[in-house]
């Protein structure tokens, strides 16, 4: 998914455990997959460098090619380590399928440790943060206390991937040379479908100084002139963010960026200082224009705030990325109208709307633990377009709404070379098709058809927001 649509960074998560591991005293390499089709570069590394413990970054979606690797791993004759949210999550599985070790939470100092202990030949069973298999049972390893000192980490080791791979990719798509920097770990908000199972509820950063080292070091050495701030929500503390544009503009760093945010953090007052520091793009978790299932989601933001926040961004002229859920239990044919309705208010540039996913771990998933589906999250997930948990309604239906914006996306992208009134036209009988055909044979019903309650004649394309607009 993310090579097709070209949002390539190297793993900051791997290079930062790279640089802290060599800072430890071990040799370290890395086989980076993102540009390759098979594992062929991970036998030849293991073939070359025979390296005594390999470890593998895992998510959800990669689970079949971490087996496959952790296989090819204990053929070499190296101790293979699953870190990351999805094992996590379910240790079990990776244990089961081939991993000799599971490292949950911060890896930094366990992987060092796992390290230097199997160099002296020691026994990993029992080490802090680690999970193993022994004689059938898992053997627990103490929690690790979580790092407290984010600027005692090292810069990442950069040098362990082709760093032009993805510049130049960028580049040739962009014009621009685009890399990702971290500058804190975890999230303090609870929604009830996030899973965090490295960081928990933890939020600590680095200093807004050392975050500035590392923007001129990607700038210097690099040439790099746009950066993804990729922290779970970018800007929690508001004096550290101040400090942190100060510097940026004082220093003429000449960087645009771009980050995630909650609409209730990213306040407009703030947003002239954040374009003059260099902002250019905002992801923000919408997720829907209905209370009622922000309130179930346990968001914490309130409608009046996502408007009060798209409009802002709107005249600050900072494109708007809208992540947007459709199928959360409890969600209604009317709770989905309301988020198209939102969604044709603002008319966002960009946007993502998925199916939920229940995420082991999450209290989401505990809900509909007993109405899962049975297919794998790793494959028939296909990027949030599948169900996998018993919804209210059928997978077809929230196919057909996922298209449902699709069309208005590509109807507000025609605005201004296409007359209003076909615009208008067009809409009405995408509508209308909805109410009286679309809707009632996908639920299979008779009858009477289903009223929308959003109307492409109600929705202004500029202006201030109107709250009266939006459905209940």
């Amino acid at each position: 998914m993310e090579r097709k649509s070209i949002e390539l960074y190297p793993s900051l998560g791997l290079l930062t455990l790279g640089a802290y591991l060599r800072n430890a005293g071990a040799e370290v390499g890395m086989v980076d997959l993102t540009f390759s089709r098979d594992l062929a570069p991970l036998h030849a590394s293991l073939r070359t460098n025979r390296p005594e413990v390999v470890g593998v970054h895992t998510k959800t979606l990669m689970f079949p090619r971490a087996l496959e690797i952790a296989r090819a791993a204990r053929a070499a004759g190296a101790l293979s380590v699953a870190g990351g949210p999805d094992a996590a999550t379910r240790p079990e599985a990776y244990l089961a399928g081939g991993f000799d070790v599971v490292a949950v939470g911060e890896g930094e100092e366990t992987l060092a440790a796992i390290a230097a202990g199997t160099a002296a030949g020691e026994e990993v069973a029992g080490l802090p943060g680690t999970l193993v298999l022994r004689g059938g049972s898992i053997v627990r390893g103490p929690r690790r206390p979580y790092l407290r000192d984010l600027d005692a980490l090292p810069l990442p080791a950069w040098d362990l991937v082709d760093m032009e791979a993805y510049l130049g990719r960028w580049q040739a798509r962009t014009g621009e040379r685009r890399s990702a920097v971290l500058t804190s770990r975890g999230c303090p908000f609870d929604c009830s479908w996030c899973s965090k199972p490295t960081f928990g509820r933890t939020f600590r950063q680095q200093s807004p100084a050392r975050v500035l080292t590392e923007l001129r070091a990607l700038r210097d050495r690099f040439g790099v002139d746009y950066v993804r701030f990729c922290d779970d929500v970018f800007g929690i503390e508001r004096t550290w963010l101040e400090t942190l544009l100060t510097g940026m503009i004082d220093q003429g760093l000449g960087l645009r960026f771009e980050c995630l945010a909650r609409v209730d953090l990213l306040k407009p007052d703030l947003l002239g200082r954040l374009r003059a520091a260099g902002l250019a793009r905002v992801y923000v978790g919408v997720e829907s224009g209905s209370q009622k299932m922000l309130d179930l989601m346990n968001r914490g933001t309130r409608l009046p705030q996502i408007e009060r926040t798209a409009e802002s961004l709107r005249r600050a002229g900072v494109r708007q990325f809208w992540f947007l859920m459709l199928g959360y239990p409890g969600e209604t044919l009317e709770d989905i109208e309301a988020t198209l309705a939102l969604f044709r208010r603002f008319s966002p540039e960009e946007y993502s709307v998925s199916i939920a996913v229940p995420v082991p771990g999450t209290r989401f998933y505990e809900a509909v633990r007993d109405r899962l589906t049975g297919r794998s999250s790793s494959r028939a997930r296909e990027g949030g377009r599948a169900l996998l948990f018993e919804a209210a309604y059928p997978q077809r239906l929230y196919r057909w709404q996922q298209a449902r914006f699709e069309i208005e996306a590509i109807l507000a992208r025609a605005r201004g070379r296409i007359s209003d009134a076909v615009l208008r036209e067009v809409g009405r009988v995408v509508d209308r098709f909805h109410e009286e055909i679309a809707t009632p044979l996908l639920l299979g019903e008779r009858g009477t058809p289903r009223r929308a309650v959003a109307s492409p004649t109600s929705a202004p394309t500029s202006g201030p927001p109107r709250p009266e607009s939006v459905a209940p």
